[in-house]
């Protein structure tokens, strides 16, 4: 096997398989790369941790055909400090590839190739949707879901599609980011189709939308397995197994009251205060009354802090309090200049979404804790 590529479009293509590749696994196969070269034909690389794999393909000048397998980070390591030149690599018939750059020389060892694990089959892609899409839709869902491993079907999002929109939801149990994208058209069974993504999944496919600019992301599944598509690059993931929670009974729907706040003038109102709040709770304080809010946290360790925000209100007092994380986050993400604050009381869920929210449907609810 021998081949020679650019340094640049193969760092590209490590760097995406860097975080999929399994780096401390009590498998050492899967911390290699798979890398397949035929002549007329794109190199290939693949990496897997066996509950995900993504394979890449990249330009290169094909000298003999054939397959090798090489360390992942090793390889990344090495080709990240090469200089920006021609890099040839070629194996030697004794379980080493010789990598060779200018006046760089390195001999790695390559393992046999037939130990790497079977890569799934891939069906034909069944739906596909703008790369600006995901780009939207998963930074505004995955932070929301939990970070405890053992709740399963909670540590991804659920998405949902339906014969024209496409919808993802997330969930911790304290709070539930929901979004809907209307308006497409997919070609579905009767009962539509939802599907439990993992959110290392969710990541790793965020990053593939983000490269590819205005391409559309094909995306599918079997019975085990989804997988999404985007321009040179494949992505194969396992589903989550559980029962998600039914998200429709947790929407508010009786929400009357409603305050609307300059989402930066919120936000830094309320990375200030936090940094008197307790750091096992992460409270504060909203002090909703005739038109201000004052944001209020203690700790009796720090000490205290408030800062009144003006809105337009004018009903009697509620005072409400947060994990204050929990409303950073989704604000750092709503992308938009103001936020509706919509409310019953001081006891039950509140609901925040974007006052304008363009082709989106985006909406973040949070369960309040004891005042």
């Amino acid at each position: 096997m021998e081949f020679t590529v650019s340094r640049s479009n193969l760092l590209k293509e490590l760097n995406f398989l860097q975080s999929v590749v399994e780096k401390k696994s009590t498998i050492p196969i899967i911390q290699n790369l798979y890398i397949r070269a035929a002549k007329g034909e794109p190199l290939t690389l693949v990496g897997t941790d066996l509950e995900s794999t993504l394979r890449c393909s990249c330009p290169a000048e094909i000298k003999a055909g054939g397959v090798l397998l090489l360390p992942a980070k090793r390889l990344f390591d090495i080709v990240r400090s090469l200089p920006d030149a021609e890099i040839h690599i070629k194996t030697d018939g004794q379980d080493h590839a010789v990598i060779t750059c200018e006046r760089s020389r390195f001999k790695l060892l390559s393992p046999d190739a037939e130990t790497f694990p079977e890569i799934a089959t891939v069906p034909k892609a069944q739906f596909s949707v703008s790369a600006a899409v995901f780009r939207t839709m998963i930074p505004r869902t995955v932070f929301a879901a939990t970070q405890e491993e053992s709740r399963f079907a909670l540590n991804g999002a659920q998405m949902i599609l339906t014969a024209n929109s496409l919808r993802m939801v997330a969930t911790d149990g304290h709070r539930l980011a929901y979004i809907e994208k209307p308006g497409l058209e997919f070609k579905l069974p009767k009962d539509g189709l939802k599907v439990l993504i993992p959110k290392k999944t969710l990541s790793e496919v965020l990053k593939l939308a983000a490269d590819a600019e205005d391409e559309a992301v094909s995306f599918g599944k079997d019975d085990n397995h989804i997988f999404f598509h985007a321009g040179s690059r494949l992505y194969i993931s396992r589903m989550l197994a559980g029962q998600f929670p039914n998200y429709e009974m947790v929407m508010p729907k009786e929400n009357d009251k409603t305050l609307v706040f300059e989402s930066d003038r919120l936000m830094a109102a309320l990375r200030r205060v936090s940094f008197m709040a307790d750091d096992v709770t992460r409270a504060v304080r909203m002090h909703i009354g005739e038109g201000k809010v004052e944001i209020t946290a203690q700790s009796s360790e720090s000490g205290e802090a408030s800062e009144t925000v003006p809105v337009e209100f004018s009903e009697k007092n509620y005072t409400i309090a947060f994990n204050v994380q929990y409303l950073l986050e989704f604000l750092s993400v709503a992308a938009s200049t103001e936020a509706r604050f919509e409310f019953k009381d001081e006891g039950t869920q509140i609901q925040m979404r974007p006052k304008d929210d363009g082709e989106y449907d985006y909406r973040y609810v949070v369960m309040p804790m004891r005042a």
